[in-house]
């Protein structure tokens, strides 16, 4: 087996070249992306704006290198205050077109979900542009193939099913990859079980799709036949390029292969190779069906991500009871909702500083309740999963979630658990309006974690004055509005964030000290929230704060 080409940059070599010089990420085309604003702004940094410098936070490995892409060396980074690997990748802007590169970064700073590799800090100066992203420790899933020969058809099966949750979640998010391969999907660690995660959004675009793409780009042996037309192409060119690489899982073969000239010829005709009969004696017809449906020459005809994600292939697999939210999550739901604003915006920041082995099981919580493969979840969806488990408080279903298994002993009917189980429609709107971030009727990833995280037992501390960090924009050792306005913005849940520090300030000093930071977060309401009109949830809906007093 043989890349083919796969590692071309792209089809076609670039011809002009932007020369660097001043500060070139557009924040506000990133916000307007973001399904979190303070997630994505507090993961940008420069020289100019904040002074915070790359070698200051991470320990640069330059002998450990991860890999090699189109614009020079991956290496290993160490951040200073976690001490956990992280991926390094630095561009110089004198050496790329500097509007594909922006536009990359802009893109990434938005994207949140469990299969795509997290982003964890951008550092821009005037001559360079440098991403951190986790370091996915298990390699690539070529390397995996290459030493398996083939996948197993359930294992096939189960990586085929996370690689469209991702092109799923982009895709109903109007992101189009436009690289998708082998070498472009890392496993989380080494584990047989390890998550799959999506990199490289070098060719990605936010699409419009009133509108066809023309750019011809992607790696030769993964592109579609519509991409080569040059007539202009739609989303389904991922799809293509997924039933490239789901052939290979099954077969050990590429469909397309020989001359760069003839892989194209091949593309164009949409003549795939399926000769070699023995290599395919063993897989399954609902398989190759599902093969056949990815790699059709006419984009019309071709599967979309979501009817892909319900094939009977992968449909078979899946279990057919609807997930719940365990008396935890429950509870957690509750303490976020009922806490200040100052602890929902430290929550969310926090929620970016936990370990991938520390997010597991809410993770696969977060993924169970996404029904659609939009990577999200919608009010009727939290809906059911908070309603779904109220006829069985007294014990725990076998296809409940872990995290609603914890308990063994029967609940009180009157614990707050139980009584958001049987609240009213309005009160669990009123919960799913706090924690989407962004009022775009979505709950994504981060949303998630923040809103469900235990901070009394998950919690690190250094996560904790890692989150403390990222909010002291001057390094004073104190958190100041104005820190506050440079890291999230000018507002926060609709409100100054003047008001932010006085929620936690309780000295009167006008800054959150870190004594101040700790108790935010260990007291369930650190302070009394201020009645104003301006505070979301106050406008012909229940504040978060009179949610207890709507349960019957």
């Amino acid at each position: 087996m043989t890349k083919n080409a796969a590692s071309e940059c792209s089809l076609h070599a670039p011809t002009t070249k932007v020369v660097g010089g001043s500060l070139a990420i557009s924040l506000e085309k990133a916000r307007a992306l973001a399904s979190n604003a303070v997630t994505t702004l507090s993961r940008y940094h420069s020289t100019e704006q904040d002074g915070k410098v790359l070698e200051n936070d991470y320990e640069v490995l330059q002998d450990r290198v991860l890999g090699e892409g189109c614009n020079g060396l991956v290496v290993m980074a160490r951040g200073r205050r976690d001490h956990r690997k992280y991926a390094l990748k630095r561009i110089q802007k004198s050496k790329v077109h500097l509007k594909a590169l922006t536009a990359e970064v802009e893109i990434y700073l938005t994207l949140d979900h469990p299969h795509v590799a997290a982003l964890r800090d951008v550092y821009e100066t005037d001559t360079e542009i440098a991403l951190l992203t986790e370091c996915c420790e298990g390699g690539e899933l070529y390397a995996r193939l290459s030493r398996a020969g083939t996948y197993a058809e359930a294992d096939a099966a189960e990586a085929t099913k996370q690689m469209l949750l991702a092109v799923g979640y982009l895709h109903a998010h109007n992101v189009v990859h436009r690289d998708l391969k082998l070498e472009n999907f890392l496993y989380e660690s080494k584990e047989d079980l390890a998550l799959l995660k999506l990199i490289d959004f070098g060719f990605a675009k936010v699409w419009d799709s009133t509108t066809l793409m023309m750019a011809s780009c992607g790696s030769i042996a993964y592109v579609s036949p519509d991409v080569l037309k040059g007539s202009g192409y739609t989303s389904k060119c991922d799809l293509w390029s997924l039933g490239v690489i789901v052939f290979m899982l099954l077969s050990g073969y590429p469909p397309f292969h020989g001359s760069e000239k003839d892989i194209r010829g091949s593309i164009t005709n949409g003549h795939v190779d399926w000769s070699h009969k023995s290599r395919w004696k063993n897989v399954s017809p609902t398989a190759v069906d599902f093969v056949k449906a990815l790699l059709v020459k006419e984009p019309a005809a071709r599967l979309d991500a979501k009817q892909a994600l319900n094939h009977t292939w992968l449909k078979a697999s899946q279990c057919a009871q609807a997930p719940t939210l365990g008396s935890d999550a429950l509870r957690a739901l509750r303490r976020y909702a009922d806490g200040s604003r100052v602890k929902r915006a430290v929550l969310q920041l926090l929620a970016q500083e936990l370990a991938p082995d520390e997010t597991k099981e809410l993770r696969s919580l977060f993924l169970s309740l996404d029904g659609t493969g939009r990577g999200t979840i919608t009010l009727e969806q939290l809906k059911d999963a908070i309603r779904g488990a109220r006829d069985r408080e007294g014990g725990s279903s076998p296809t409940a979630s872990p995290t609603a298994r914890t308990e063994a002993s029967p609940m009180s009917p009157k614990t707050p658990a139980s009584l958001l189980r049987r609240s009213k429609s309005d009160v669990i709107d009123v919960l799913f309006h706090v924690i989407d971030s962004n009022s775009d009727e979505q709950i994504y990833f981060s949303d998630f974690l923040a809103a469900t995280l235990d901070v009394r037992s998950q919690l690190r501390q250094e996560a904790v004055r890692a989150a403390f960090y990222r909010l002291d924009a001057d390094n004073s050792g104190t958190i100041s509005a104005e820190d506050l306005r440079h890291v999230i913005g000018e507002t926060f849940e609709g409100v100054d964030v003047e008001l932010l520090i006085r929620e936690a300030d309780l000295h009167g000093s006008g800054v959150i000290g870190y004594n101040d930071f700790i108790r935010v977060l260990d007291l369930h309401d650190a302070t009394p929230t201020p009645t104003s009109r301006a505070r979301r949830g106050c406008q012909g809906t229940p504040s978060p704060r009179s949610l207890m007093k709507l349960v019957p």
